[in-house]
């Protein structure tokens, strides 16, 4: 690695410890957009030096995935032992995050890959959804945090009106921590925890995680959660040592 380092330095014309931090950015966030303020720079260098991270991230058992499109990168785990499990009420906050995700960009209410909505309509959506109570403001707001941390949503201003109502704006990331076959199991969720029905990502759905030309095709993965119990569902999540 400190071979390629040297090299695509030389042939860059760019410091080292450019490289190094754009890498333990993507480490630290597991994704980075071209519009997500103060991440722009670590984006571009990504895409410009692909091969170089790519085998940097190979050689950590992740795979780069680029999306120039929707301005993505970022790293999804190869092996099953980098997954951790979600537990139930965060699985299903990201299956109706996808939904909505899904609707607006039929609706072609989207901006630079990201759609807008806010915490109002996302708890109601739950709710019909998935026929459960709201979790507490505390509870959602450790949730949100989480989707927030790795680059899943961007959380907005509250509504002069109701300042607990927050705009929430869900980014590309979502489609790919989130399978078709998820997306599924929320459509047929009655509202019994699926502690005997572990959803498992196919090993294809993984790879399709990794194709930028497949991206709008299906879901994929997210990165950690320092939480999980018996009854969660399983979600691809790269660990981190906080």
């Amino acid at each position: 690695m400190l071979r390629e380092l040297k090299k695509v330095v030389e042939e860059s014309g760019k410091d080292a410890q450019e490289f190094q931090q754009t890498a333990n950015f993507v480490l630290a966030n597991q994704f980075v957009s071209a519009f997500k303020h103060g991440q722009r720079k670590h984006y571009l260098l990504v895409e410009s030096y692909h091969d170089y991270f790519s085998n940097v991230f190979d050689a950590l058992g992740m795979k780069l995935y680029v999306n120039e499109n929707e301005r993505l990168a970022g790293v999804l785990p190869v092996q099953r032992e980098a997954f951790v499990r979600l537990k139930t009420d965060e699985t299903l906050f990201l299956l109706v995050l996808r939904q909505i995700y899904e609707e607006k960009v039929e609706n072609f209410e989207i901006d630079n890959g990201f759609v807008a909505t806010n915490t109002h309509t996302i708890l109601d959506r739950y709710v019909q959804l998935v026929k459960r109570e709201i979790p507490t403001e505390t509870r959602f707001k450790d949730i949100l945090s989480l989707f927030s941390r790795h680059g899943v949503i961007i959380r907005g201003k509250t509504y002069e009106e109701d300042s607990k109502n927050m705009i929430i704006n869900i980014t590309p990331v979502v489609r790919l921590i989130v399978t078709e076959a998820y997306l599924r199991q929320l459509e047929s969720f009655n509202g019994v925890d699926p502690e005997d029905d572990d959803i498992e990502l196919e090993p294809e759905e993984a790879q399709q995680a990794s194709n930028p030309e497949e991206s709008h095709d299906g879901g994929n993965t997210v990165s950690d959660s320092k939480e999980s119990n018996s009854s969660a569902d399983t979600t691809e999540l790269t660990k981190k040592e906080d």
